[in-house]
């Protein structure tokens, strides 16, 4: 076992770097990123999979987000926290954001599952990111947890009241209501190869006198589009313009 964490050393210093964490059982965060294929390929009964940690950080990640909703909105009904929480915890989310912080880099994987992409797998990756959080939950406690998720979180997503999946529908509810022009849904570029592209699609609102514009960057087009749409909700409420 020695020599797989001496192998692994170099995914060690990487994550600490990157991701400033700090792990007293290296032992664990290797299982937090070793998939099923490379464990089944190195046949070592020493080597477990992440399937277990991927488990239990599922129940880790719906009770730290459970518990952010109830405090950020204090007002709001279960069920739009239901909504809400759904967004957040969704494997697309948390693939998304496993990809921002690339954590595909990390994983150990088989022969075949590297050659066919593996790294960028949706699966793989917002399995990952629930089997790290339930590490760290293990090796650190809850609070390191809820203060790491939470971090990426805002840093590359605007959580707001108005659920991604009805951002579209809400922001042209709320114009109707006062009169004001539809919005605009431009598309700025697409990214990435033919199969996985990227699409950016910024959102456009006329409103007293100014344009306010929001861009939202998802696999498809749709995503996309109610991604800007829910920052320029979140714009709206946060500056009181409507």
């Amino acid at each position: 076992m020695d020599n797989i964490l001496d192998h692994f050393k170099p995914q060690i210093s990487k994550i600490k770097q990157n991701l400033q964490l700090q792990f007293k059982n290296k032992k664990l965060l290797m299982q937090v990123f070793t998939h099923s294929s490379y464990a089944n390929q190195i046949k070592n009964p020493q080597i477990q999979d992440n399937e277990r940690l991927e488990f239990f950080g599922d129940a880790v990640l719906k009770l730290i987000v459970t518990e952010y909703l109830i405090k950020k909105y204090p007002d709001l009904p279960e069920g739009d926290l239901t909504k809400i929480r759904a967004s957040i915890i969704s494997d697309k989310n948390l693939a998304k954001l496993a990809q921002e912080i690339n954590l595909g880099d990390y994983l150990l994987l088989s022969h075949s599952e590297q050659k066919t992409g593996g790294r960028q797998k949706s699966s793989n990756l917002a399995n990952t990111m629930e089997a790290l959080l339930g590490a760290y939950y293990l090796d650190q406690g809850l609070t390191k947890v809820k203060n790491f998720f939470f971090t990426i979180l805002e840093q590359y997503q605007t959580i707001s009241p108005h659920p991604i999946s009805d951002a579209r529908s809400t922001l042209q509810e709320l114009l109707q209501k006062h009169n004001l022009p539809m919005p605009t849904y431009t598309v700025l570029k697409e990214d990435g190869p033919e199969h996985q592209k990227t699409f950016y699609i910024q959102a456009s609102i006329s409103l007293k006198n100014q344009t306010i514009t929001a861009t939202g960057s998802e696999l498809n087009k749709k995503e996309a589009a109610r991604m800007a749409a829910q920052k320029i909700l979140q714009i709206i409420q946060e500056n009181h313009l409507i």
